[in-house]
């Protein structure tokens, strides 16, 4: 077997084999660090809203849906 073919069958079984398990090991890496930003994203949001402006916030999108919904009357509560 010459140098060229034994470099070509090395080549193939690394392109066949280990390559793609590689690759798909940094897909899952790359799925769970991105899962992991939008978790402390989703936190960090979470904190940085005054706990009245939630409700309002709430309210307004759930308001959105209902116009988007076709709904004619909407009720928006009042602030107690």
């Amino acid at each position: 077997m010459s140098l060229k073919d034994s470099l070509q069958e090395r080549f193939l079984r690394f392109a066949e084999g280990i390559l793609p398990e590689t690759l798909a090991d940094v897909g899952q890496g790359m799925e769970r660090f991105r899962k992991r930003l939008d978790h402390l994203n989703c936190s960090l949001a979470e904190r940085a809203l005054p706990e009245d402006r939630k409700r309002r916030v709430s309210e307004l999108a759930l308001s959105r849906k209902a116009k988007k919904a076709g709904q004619k009357s909407i009720k928006i509560r009042e602030k107690i």
